[in-house]
C-alpha cells in the first residue's frame, strides 16, 4: 500500500538584505514552495501585521503583495522612505511558524540644509572668515570644497595672491579662511556626495572690503599750452570709491566745460578717473590732487603738471670745396722712398683700404643760421677721386722703379759672365 507524504512549506532562502534610494519602489522578495493550504503575511521588526495573504492590513497605501509567479509574496512599498528602513518578516504559518527575514536599507541622497548655510558673506580685509555649507544624508554626505575659476581655461591670475583657494577640496562643512585679502573674495562652491547619485551644490559669494587706494601712472606731465591733455589716477576699493580731481586744494568742477572728468571700469574693484583739460591754459600748471574715499577710508596722490617747450630748430651746415689745391694729410705714417719720395703702405690694397678713411684737411665753411655755440674751427672732407688717383700714381711709379732695378742688375751681371769668360779663353 503506497503511502503519501505531505511536503511541508519552505523558503527560497532564510535571509536577504535589499538596499533602495529614497523615493524608490522598495521589492522586499518572498518565495515558498509547497504551501499547500498554509497563509503567507508580512509583519515588520515592531510585529505590526502588514498584511494577510495578498490582502494590505494597515492603512499605509503604500504597502502591496505583489505576486508575479504563484510561489512569490512579494512586499512593496512605493516612495519609500528612510523611517521604512529596518527588518521585515514574510512568515508561514506552519507549526513551529516559519520566518524569512529582508533586511531593507533606504539610502538618502546628499542634501545642503540652506537655512542652515551661509549664503553670501561680507568681510573686512585681514579678518577669518567662515563659510558654513549644513548637510544631510544617508550616508553622510562629504563635503568638497572650491574657488570657483575665472574663465572656461581655469586661469586665475589673482589665485596666486590667495594660496589655498583654487580648487581647495579640502572636507568638512566649515572652511576657514584665515588673515582673508581682497584677492581671496568671489564665488565658492561647496559641493556634497554620499555615493548616491545626485550630487548638490551651494555657491557662496564672498566680498571682501577694503579702503581705497590711488595709483597715478605718471607723476609729471609735459603740455604746451593751448593742447589737450589728459591726467589719469587709477581707484582700487571695495565698496567702490567716491573719488575727486583737485587743484591747490579745491575741488575741480566740470560745469565750465574746461574741464571733463571721465571714469572708466578697469575690473572688479579699480576704476580709471580721467581730468580731460581741453585747452591748456599758463594757469592750468601746477600740482594736481586725485583722491578717493569710501566708507573705510580715503587715500590720494600728487601729481605734476609743467611747461613742456619745444627744442631750437637743428643747424644746418654748408660746406663748400675748392678741388684746385688739395693737401693730403695722412692718417697713418709714411715711408721715405729712396728717391726723395713719399708714398704710402708698399702693398695697393692697404693703401687704398687706409685712404678710404678720408683724411682732413682744413678749408674755408660757410656757416648757415650759425648759432653762438657753434663756432669753432671746421675740417672738410678731401674727395675720394683724389685719393684713389694718387693710389694708383704712387703704385705705378714704384712698380717701374722696381722692374727698372731687376733689368739692370740682370744686364750687369751678364756683362760681368761675358768679361770672365773671355779672360780664361785668353
Amino acid at each position: 500500500m503506497t503511502q503519501l507524504v505531505a511536503l511541508e512549506p519552505s523558503f527560497d532562502s532564510p535571509m536577504a538584505n535589499v538596499t533602495f534610494k529614497e523615493m524608490e519602489t522598495a521589492i522586499l522578495p518572498c518565495s515558498v514552495k509547497f504551501l499547500g493550504r498554509h497563509q503567507v503575511v508580512w509583519t515588520d521588526q515592531w510585529s505590526t501585521l502588514l498584511t494577510y495573504e495578498d490582502r494590505r492590513i494597515i492603512d499605509d497605501e503604500r504597502l502591496s503583495v505583489e505576486r508575479p509567479f504563484t510561489k512569490d509574496w512579494n512586499l512593496h512599498i512605493r516612495d519609500v522612505k528612510h523611517k521604512d528602513q529596518g527588518l521585515y518578516n514574510c512568515q508561514i504559518n506552519t507549526n513551529p511558524v516559519k520566518i524569512k527575514t529582508v533586511n531593507l536599507k533606504v539610502q538618502v541622497p546628499s542634501k545642503i540644509l540652506n537655512n542652515a548655510s551661509t549664503d553670501a558673506l561680507v568681510a573686512r580685509e585681514g579678518t577669518t572668515v567662515t563659510l558654513v555649507c549644513n548637510v544631510s544624508g544617508i550616508p553622510m554626505p562629504a563635503v568638497t570644497w572650491h574657488r570657483l575659476v575665472a574663465n572656461e581655461k581655469g586661469e586665475d591670475k589673482k589665485s596666486e595672491f590667495c594660496p589655498g583657494t583654487n580648487k581647495i577640496g579640502i572636507n568638512g562643512e566649515i572652511l576657514l579662511i584665515h588673515n582673508v585679502s581682497r584677492y581671496c573674495g568671489g564665488v565658492y562652491e561647496c559641493v556634497a556626495y554620499n555615493g548616491v547619485p545626485p550630487a548638490v551644490n551651494k555657491l557662496i559669494r564672498v566680498s571682501v572690503e577694503f579702503p581705497p587706494e590711488v595709483k597715478l601712472p605718471n607723476k609729471r606731465m609735459g603740455q604746451e599750452v593751448g593742447k589737450e591733455t589728459i591726467l589719469e589716477c587709477v581707484l582700487t576699493a571695495n565698496p567702490h570709491a567716491v573719488g575727486v580731481w583737485k587743484k591747490n586744494g579745491e575741488e575741480i568742477k566740470t560745469v565750465s566745460g574746461k574741464y571733463r572728468i571721465e571714469p572708466y571700469t578697469e575690473d572688479d574693484h579699480s576704476i580709471s578717473l580721467s581730468l580731460r583739460i581741453v585747452v591748456v591754459d599758463k594757469e592750468d600748471y601746477g600740482m594736481y590732487t586725485c583722491e578717493a574715499s569710501n566708507k573705510l577710508g580715503r587715500d590720494n596722490d600728487t601729481m605734476a603738471l609743467y611747461v613742456h617747450r619745444r627744442l631750437p630748430p637743428e643747424t644746418t651746415l654748408t660746406t663748400t670745396v675748392t678741388t684746385e689745391s688739395v693737401t693730403l694729410y695722412q692718417p697713418y705714417p709714411r715711408h721715405q722712398h729712396p728717391h726723395g719720395h713719399n708714398v704710402g703702405h708698399t702693398a695697393s690694397s692697404s693703401v687704398v683700404q687706409d685712404k678710404l678713411s678720408v683724411p682732413k684737411r682744413p678749408s674755408n665753411i660757410h656757416v648757415v643760421n650759425n648759432p653762438s655755440n657753434s663756432r669753432g674751427d671746421y675740417q672738410d672732407f678731401v674727395p675720394l677721386y683724389l685719393i684713389v688717383y694718387e693710389t694708383v700714381i704712387l703704385d705705378l711709379f714704384v712698380t717701374f722703379h722696381m722692374c727698372v732695378s731687376v733689368f739692370l742688375f740682370h744686364v750687369y751681371g751678364l756683362s760681368v759672365m761675358l768679361f770672365l769668360k773671355q779672360s780664361n779663353s785668353e
